[in-house]
């Protein structure tokens, strides 16, 4: 049974991470928007930042920044907050607000307010000065810097040489650890998916378009009828199985009903995204049109109970509108 606690606090971070991605400037234009394999911020930026990529390097002051990518250093102060997933992540500056990181090994060696962590090895250094608290949860975790409020720990192994106002340990057993590993492939694919969803933009785009448009019409329809059509596909798809000379068929049928439902819901993220930006009267292009609604739509799909909800819906409302727009292409062509 899921502890209660554990999923206020949950909800809480996913919560926190939303709002933060909604509450930008209504002159987006001036957000700074980053990619690339390699991503360098080498003069001073007075704004928030977006930015992904394999090797990221933030050299400069920003206002705020949210950052996806592999090897990620923030060697600058950053005057808002920062929330950064990745595989190497060093803050190596202050951040005058909170750190909301999540990574294979991360190294916090500036000040901040407050700090949420999860990763596989995290180590708070000595010249750090957490000024409120820091919430931690990972493999091996070492504090040697200064907590001025709570230190909470749920590691396996932890080592405290600095010091807080106080310390809440608690120890990981070995579920738990399987339970990290899960949480880090379920991360790596939906970056995964991410990754897809910008390649079918750029190479596919008219195909990518068709798909969403249907989404945005009849979107109630189409979320029924994808539903109905994923349990009646699945079941055809068995039958024909079952009469051993339809295998062939009912396997090559099951390859592409797959395909179509994973991809259901990146075409759903880019009507989401319009959606949201919209609503604020925000204007971009069209890949961070995707990028935000992905990463918001991701964030909803972590709730508990509800996320699986929205998960369900999300990819009924996708698997209709390729359905649709299959027959319209039939009816064309």
């Amino acid at each position: 049974m899921i502890n209660p606690i554990k999923k206020t606090k949950r909800a809480g971070i996913i919560i926190l991470l939303l709002i933060s991605l909604l509450l930008l400037p209504s002159n987006v234009q001036a957000v700074k928007m980053l990619s690339g394999n390699q991503v360098r911020v080498d003069s001073p930026i007075q704004d928030d930042i977006f930015a992904s990529g394999g090797a990221i390097d933030i050299n400069a002051p920003v206002d705020s920044a949210v950052i996806a990518g592999g090897n990620i250093n923030i060697n600058a102060p950053v005057n808002g907050d920062v929330f950064v997933a990745g595989g190497q992540v060093s803050i190596n500056s202050d951040v005058k607000g909170k750190i909301v990181a999540a990574g294979g090994n991360i190294d916090i060696k500036g000040n901040a307010k407050n700090v949420v962590v999860a990763g596989g090895n995290v180590n708070i250094h000595s010249t750090a000065i957490i000024s409120r608290d820091a919430v931690i949860s990972a493999g091996n975790v070492n504090n040697a810097g200064r907590i001025n409020g709570n230190l909470t720990v749920r590691a396996e192994n932890f080592q405290n040489t600095g010091s807080a106002g106080s310390v809440e340990f608690m120890k990981s057993g070995s579920s738990q650890g399987f339970k990290r590993v899960i949480s880090a492939f379920r991360i790596l694919m939906a970056l995964g998916f991410l990754i897809l969803g910008i390649i079918l933009i750029r190479l596919f785009p008219a195909q990518f378009f068709k798909v969403e448009e249907e989404i945005r019409k009849s979107t109630l329809l189409k979320t029924v009828v994808g539903f109905v059509a994923i349990i009646v596909s699945a079941i055809v798809i068995i039958l024909v199985a079952i009469t051993v000379i339809g295998l062939p068929i009912a396997v090559v049928s099951a390859m592409l009903f797959i395909i179509a439902l994973m991809l259901s819901t990146i075409f759903v993220s880019f009507t989401f995204g319009k959606k949201i930006l919209d609503l604020f009267k925000l204007k971009t292009g069209d890949m961070w049109t995707f990028i935000i609604g992905f990463i918001i739509l991701s964030l909803l799909f972590e709730i508990p109970y509800a996320g699986g909800l929205i998960r369900i819906v999300a990819a009924s409302l996708g698997f209709g509108a390729v359905c649709y727009a299959l027959r319209e292409a039939g009816h064309t062509s």
